[in-house]
């Protein structure tokens, strides 16, 4: 079992600009949602308190001491909302990690967090920070027990990871990538969990350019098998492969590639919630879907659990063999911007549609030919250059985010390619006031009884 910590980017700024605001040790309280998969308990922080100067009777640049009502008071906003509790503070440079002293006062703390936070899923824990950059975190498991933070995550306009340890790679196969962005994304880039979700045209170039770039593990879900028509745009397809599962065809294709990015095959829909569950142990995710209720689960989902989706589409608009337009589309999906229902890139009315199709194929022809429910449209044009295109943008997008190459001022959060007319559009649309997302109580909710707060069918 491996322990983790996702901070937004906002959360981490503030956290950190109370840490170190002066030359002494500073701290504060971190209220966090859950994620408990498998194979990973996952803290997300949805609320940072900072411990205020009257809180604290003495400190200094090496020692702090925090009165008793300070954190009891924390603690008692954590169990009220049955959230887990994350203790935080400052440590000059010369103390890295957590000292003595830090085994001493914490082990008291936790017992009291465990007595009065009332809840079997929670875990409590710390972090100490010898500068801005250099958190190390640990949890404090009930038994007394202690075990360090696998990685901190801080995702917003820049995705940075914190991990505990290198990756093992040989980096003489990525020695150009090393030329360019250096060791230190590569390493990371091979300790990286991504997630797939659809294996057609954009997925597959997703993936297959994030096996070449080195990533340590993808999961990756599609529930359809390779058709004929798929084996035009789908890379590391084979025309005798067609009627085998497309995440099969893709898991033969990478283990063929031989560069040791570990693959999990779901043959499966995201609708289906123990499927959609398997992507909590992800870092980010590619949504590759054609369907609007896939993304919309994907929306909701990235908001939840604070896992940045980069949800991908390819249209072109055809008559009779004559192009209109093309265009290619990467919106980024995470807390603070605008998800797809602000975009008015899906719509409830299809959501519901797509859902009734899948439940009762009769009645929803029946509310169709009645004009009650959208037409919904299945195949529709699709040529290999231009979603291969749309997932090299995709791919271009999530290294920006993880190395900055495009500059500060590269801030949006969607990309449209006008492929017919040599144009590339940005923006960052907000998210509606009224909207789910822009609610920062579902940002970092994690895992509630009612998964997503959405009805699953069996």
């Amino acid at each position: 079992m491996r322990f983790t910590l996702t901070f937004t980017e906002e959360d981490y700024e503030r956290l950190t600009n109370h840490l170190f605001h002066s030359s002494r040790e500073e701290a504060a309280y971190l209220l966090c949602g859950i994620s408990a998969s498998a194979d990973e308990n996952r803290l997300l922080v949805r609320e940072v308190i900072p411990v205020s100067a009257t809180e604290i009777d003495h400190s200094s640049n090496v020692h702090m001491q925090i009165q008793q009502s300070s954190f009891l008071h924390a603690i008692k906003a954590a169990a009220d909302r049955q959230l887990c509790f994350v203790f935080a503070h400052s440590h000059p440079p010369t103390v890295p990690g957590h000292s003595e002293q830090d085994d001493w006062t914490e082990a008291p703390l936790f017992r009291t967090a465990y007595n009065r936070i009332h809840n079997e899923a929670a875990i409590h824990g710390s972090i100490v920070f010898s500068s801005p950059e250099k958190p190390v975190g640990r949890i404090w498991r009930q038994d007394g027990t202690i075990v360090s933070m696998e990685r901190i995550r801080v995702i917003g306009n820049r995705f940075r990871f914190v991990l505990d340890r290198e990756s093992e790679i040989d980096l003489d196969f990525f020695s150009r990538q090393v030329l360019a962005f250096g060791e230190d994304l590569q390493k990371l880039l091979g300790r990286l969990v991504v997630g797939i979700v659809g294996m057609g045209g954009t997925g597959s170039a997703v993936a297959e350019q994030l096996i070449r770039l080195g990533v340590g593990k993808l999961i990756i879900a599609d529930a359809q098998g390779l058709e004929k028509s798929n084996v035009t745009r789908c890379h590391g397809s084979r025309v005798h492969d067609v009627g085998n599962p497309k995440v099969e065809v893709f898991r033969h294709h990478s283990e063929d590639v031989g560069m040791g990015t570990a693959i999990e095959i779901i043959p499966e829909n995201i609708t289906n919630v123990a499927v959609i569950k398997r992507f909590r142990e992800c870092d980010l995710i590619f949504g590759c879907t054609d369907r609007e209720r896939g993304r919309s689960i994907l929306t909701r989902f990235a908001i939840w659990y604070l896992i940045p989706v980069f949800d991908l589409g390819a249209k072109i608009d055809s008559d009779n063999g004559t192009i209109k337009a093309i265009e290619g589309r990467v919106t980024t999906l995470l807390p603070g911007a605008a998800c797809l229902f602000c975009r008015k890139r899906i719509s409830g009315d299809v959501v519901a549609a797509e859902v009734l199709e899948e439940s009762d194929p009769a009645e929803y022809e029946r509310r169709r030919r009645q004009q009650y429910v959208p037409e919904l449209h299945t195949d529709a044009p699709a040529v290999i250059p231009f979603t291969t295109s749309v997932a090299s943008f995709a791919i271009n997008e999530l290294l920006h985010r993880l190395s900055g190459y495009m500059g500060t001022d590269r801030v949006s959060s969607e990309l449209l390619v006008l492929f017919d007319d040599s144009k590339i559009i940005k923006n960052s649309t907000p998210a509606e006031a009224n909207c789910f997302c822009a609610n920062r109580t579902n940002w970092g909710r994690g895992d509630v009884d009612l998964f997503l707060d959405m009805t699953w069918g069996s």
